[in-house]
C-alpha cells in the first residue's frame, strides 16, 4: 500500500513538474499571443513597416502588431534585461548588435521550414550571422547638402572630410556620432580614406568637430536639422534623403562620395522566447511583393533576389558597386574601444 501510495505520489509530482514546464513556457511564448511587438527605426523607416508589412501578418494571423520605434542599442538592453519574457518580439537590430544578440542567445536561429522566404535571401544577408538575423533592407551612407551654399560638393569622402575639418563650410556641418548604432563603422569609413588609420580617423574627426553644429544619433534628428536649413552638409543614409528630396524639397541634393561607402543593414531577428507566430511577421517583411513595396516607399534596397525594381526608382536605389561591408569580423571587438574613446574624444 505505502509503495502504491509512493508512486502515485512520485507520477503526480512528475506529471506536475512537466505541467509546470509547460505553463511556464506558454506564459513565456504563447502560440497565438494578443499582440506581436515589433522594433522600428522612426521617420518613413516605420511609416513603410506599418503600411507594407503589417496588414500582411493582420491578414494572415488575426494577431495585431504594435511597433516601437527607437534605436538598436536601446532594444538590444530591453531585451537582455528580460530574456525569458522579451519585451520585444521581433527585433531589427544592426549588424554589430546582431552578432552581439546571437552570440548571447538571445535569438532564434531561421531555417527555410520556419521562414519560407529566406530562401530567396542570399547567404551574405544572413550567413554571416550564423542565421539569427536576416537583412531586411540596405542603405548606403552619403551625404545631402544644400544646392545653393554648396554648389560644387566634393567627389570623395577624404575630401569632403578634409573640406569639413578647413571650415570651407563654417559651422554648418552634421555627422553621425560615434555612439549612433552605426557610429563605429562611420569611424572605420573615415579610416578607409587614410590607410585604414584609426588614429587619423579620430584626429580628423577632431579637427572637424570645430564646425559640426551636433554629431547626431537618430536619423530623425539629423533630418530636422537639414530640414530646418540649419546645415548645409548632412552625412545621411541614401533612402532617407532622397524620400525627402522627392517630396518637393528640390533645393537639396544627395550623393555618394568616391570611392565607396558603407553599407547599412536593418537585420530582422525572432528573439529567444517570443511566440513563434513571430516568424508569420518576418516571413511577410521577406515576401517579394512586401519587400518591392517597402523599397518603393523608402527607397532602400531590398535582398529578396525575386524583386525586380521598375524604372520609376531604378536609379534611386543603391547599386551594389557603390558600397562595401565592413569587416565585422576583424572590427567587431575593437566597437567598444571606439566608442570609449568617442566619448572621451570628441565630447
Amino acid at each position: 500500500m505505502k509503495r502504491k501510495l509512493f508512486l502515485a505520489a512520485a507520477v503526480a509530482s512528475a506529471l506536475g513538474s512537466v505541467m509546470g514546464m509547460a505553463a511556464t513556457a506558454s506564459a513565456q511564448a504563447p502560440a497565438k499571443p494578443d499582440k506581436l511587438v515589433v522594433a522600428a527605426y522612426g521617420g518613413i523607416w516605420s511609416d513603410s513597416v506599418r503600411k507594407n508589412f503589417v496588414p500582411c501578418f493582420e491578414q494572415k494571423t488575426g494577431t495585431k502588431v504594435e511597433i516601437i520605434t527607437g534605436e538598436s542599442a536601446d532594444w538590444l538592453a530591453r531585451i537582455r534585461a528580460n530574456p525569458t519574457n522579451p519585451p520585444i518580439h521581433v527585433v531589427a537590430l544592426a549588424e554589430a548588435d546582431s552578432l552581439r544578440a546571437g552570440r548571447e542567445g538571445l535569438l532564434e536561429q531561421a531555417t527555410v521550414a520556419k521562414l519560407p522566404n529566406l530562401a530567396d535571401i542570399p547567404d551574405q544577408f544572413h550567413k554571416p550571422w550564423n542565421d539569427y538575423s536576416v537583412a531586411q533592407n540596405m542603405g548606403g551612407l552619403g551625404v545631402m547638402y544644400n544646392k545653393a551654399a554648396v554648389p560644387n560638393p566634393p567627389a570623395s569622402w577624404r575630401e569632403l572630410i578634409d573640406n569639413i575639418a578647413a571650415g570651407k563650410y563654417g559651422k554648418r556641418v552634421s555627422m553621425p556620432a560615434g555612439t549612433y548604432t552605426w557610429g563605429p563603422e562611420f569611424i572605420w569609413l573615415v579610416s578607409q580614406q587614410y590607410g585604414g588609420d584609426v588614429d587619423m580617423a579620430f584626429r580628423k574627426l577632431k579637427e572637424a568637430s570645430k564646425y559640426v553644429v551636433k554629431f547626431w544619433n537618430t536619423p530623425v534628428e539629423a533630418l530636422n536639422l537639414f530640414g530646418t536649413k540649419e546645415v548645409d552638409v548632412l552625412v545621411y543614409w541614401d533612402g532617407r534623403a532622397i524620400s525627402f528630396i522627392d517630396k518637393g524639397n528640390d533645393w537639396a541634393g544627395f550623393y555618394l562620395p568616391a570611392p565607396k561607402t558603407i553599407v547599412g543593414l536593418a537585420m530582422l531577428s525572432k528573439v529567444k522566447n517570443a511566440p513563434a507566430i513571430a516568424w508569420e511577421y518576418i516571413n511577410c517583411a521577406l515576401a517579394p511583393e512586401n519587400q518591392l513595396k517597402h523599397a518603393q516607399t523608402i527607397l532602400y534596397a531590398v535582398p529578396n533576389t525575386k524583386v525586380s525594381y521598375p524604372d520609376a526608382i531604378k536609379d534611386k536605389v543603391m547599386p551594389a558597386d557603390k558600397v562595401m561591408v565592413p569587416p565585422y569580423e576583424q572590427i567587431f571587438d575593437k566597437f567598444g574601444g571606439w566608442i570609449e574613446r568617442w566619448n572621451k574624444e570628441m565630447r
